[in-house]
């Protein structure tokens, strides 16, 4: 009993001094205030699509295309069907931290044992009372191939630098590879560029 007790002053006291030095830190400027204030109070979830109560398409649309720019290499923008389509990207690794289109660690880890890539489509169409409705859709696809690359089961046990020619004949169907697997939609990327989007309006 005692033993709880002092581990649960000492922990009241460790919290005191946490919320200490975080005020100080941000009464001072060393501690970015917008980091506090996203630990202690994270930022609502974005409705996809986002509402951008803003009449200046071209600034919504530059806005946009400047927000997926961080994530993708933009492949094209057609401003007549207001769609914007990124290049496919292979999604970052736990050994490229830099990188942000792999916004969780379940995420980084799915993409160094696997080969995942991600693709982005954004459409900004005019909402019925006045601004645009931005629409973001992230697609992850998953590699399919015939066999694991490199592998060596199935030849010979002694591997020659001279294999001697011979005539095979196939029998039965050839697995052909399909190219890429749809994983469906990675809503926390989603989420990610449709925040960015709603700060770089101040919304």
């Amino acid at each position: 009993m005692r033993k709880s007790r002092i581990i649960a002053s000492g922990a009241g006291v460790l919290g005191a001094v946490v919320l200490t030095l975080a005020q100080a830190g941000c009464a001072s400027g060393w501690i970015p205030t917008s980091r506090v204030t996203r630990v202690f109070a994270p930022e609502p979830v974005a409705e996809n699509p986002l509402l951008v109560p803003v009449d200046d398409f071209e600034a919504v649309w530059n806005k946009t295309v400047a927000e997926l720019g961080g994530y993708f290499d933009v492949a094209s923008e057609n401003r007549l069907s207001r769609t914007i389509v990124t290049e496919p990207k292979m999604s970052a690794t736990v050994l490229e931290p830099w990188l942000a289109d792999t916004t969780t660690i379940q995420d980084r880890v799915e993409a160094t044992l696997q080969t995942i890539r991600r693709f982005a489509i954004v459409k900004v169409d005019p909402a019925p009372n006045g601004g645009f409705l931005v629409k973001v859709e992230v697609h992850k696809e998953l590699e399919d191939m015939v066999k694991p690359d490199r592998q060596m089961m199935g030849r010979a046990v002694f591997n020659n630098e001279f294999p001697v020619n011979r005539i095979r004949e196939t029998v039965g169907p050839v697995p052909v590879a399909v190219g890429w697997i749809a994983r469906g939609r990675d809503a926390n990327l989603e989420q990610a560029i449709l925040s960015g989007i709603r700060s770089a309006f101040f919304l």
